[in-house]
């Protein structure tokens, strides 16, 4: 029995730290495809890649649901911001911004998620979280600003479009809210890939003059986004939640920003300062910090 714990925590280990991989290189690897496909194009092959392969995962195990109107409701609307709009502000970002700056300025999401879903469910805010957003947003703040108050550059453009990825990321977990306790997990995401899938597509129109043949390397990069990041990641992730709790796998979670930074700087040639290292850094306590508490 003992032996067993030990194996399934284990594998547990090895499973967030996988995620932990698969989803810090994910910056990277859109940066990398973002020389051959636009934006929209990007995220509308990797949500429908991933729909597929979980949609074979929901038939084998026989997890098809019907779901009432309402929550096909909801779950476009999830679909809409967490997806849509958040792989559209993201993919945009990572033009103009650098794969490690994108990854600090999305880790601070649980900070404001946790802000905005106390307005929502009227739980108290307590000293400790307000000492946390205030720590987080001085973060975000340097690495946003790290090279200057400059509006007009590309640079800056870029972060405030990550910004907008994590304004959008903090609504669609509140719209999820409604559903998480309902369904089983996988069917949920297997379900909304499906419907961004379809989301996307007046979307990608406009983009299809853009379009060029993949050389190989692009080619892998997207399998993996769609494969790795987007399928196998979030089966991995809930494997850890499992053996570890979901207080320890979000805590491995405050390393993406690290794994994107190596990635960018062996793989894309980026530099990192010690303005973006402090902002990271603050972001990072702030989470350790608040989830102490949570």
């Amino acid at each position: 029995m003992n032996r067993d714990r030990k194996n399934n925590k284990l594998f547990a280990l090895m499973a967030i730290t996988a995620t932990v991989i698969f989803w810090g290189y994910s910056f990277v690897s859109t940066k990398i495809l973002l020389n051959d496909l636009p934006p929209v194009t990007i995220a509308f092959f990797r949500q429908v890649i991933a729909a597929v392969v979980l949609a074979v995962i929901l038939y084998i195990k026989k997890l098809f649901v019907r779901m009432p109107a309402k929550d096909v409701f909801l779950l476009f609307a999830s679909s809409f911001f967490g997806i849509v709009l958040y792989f559209l502000f993201e993919n945009m970002g990572l033009k103009y911004t650098t794969a490690s700056n994108g990854s600090i300025i999305v880790a601070a999401v649980p900070i404001f998620t946790l802000i905005t879903e106390s307005l929502f469910y009227k739980f108290k805010i307590t000293s400790r979280v307000i000492v946390c957003v205030i720590i987080s947003i001085i973060g975000v703040f340097l690495v946003i600003f790290e090279k200057g108050l400059d509006f007009s550059s590309g640079y800056t453009k870029g972060n405030l479009l990550m910004i907008g990825a994590m304004v959008t990321w903090v609504i669609y977990t509140i719209i999820c809210k409604s559903l998480t306790g309902k369904y089983n997990g996988i069917v949920i995401t297997a379900y909304q890939m499906a419907a961004a899938s379809v989301l996307f597509i007046p979307l990608i129109i406009p983009e299809f003059k853009q379009w060029q043949s993949l050389s190989a390397y692009s080619l892998a990069n997207l399998l993996y986004l769609a494969l790795f990041c987007s399928a196998l990641a979030y089966y991995l992730y809930n494997v850890a939640v499992k053996g570890l709790g979901a207080t320890v796998s979000s805590m491995f979670l405050n390393l993406i920003p690290v794994v994107s930074i190596i990635g960018g700087v062996l793989v894309l040639g980026e530099t990192v300062s010690f303005i973006q290292i402090g902002g990271m850094l603050l972001i990072m306590f702030s989470l350790i910090f608040v989830r102490q508490k949570y």
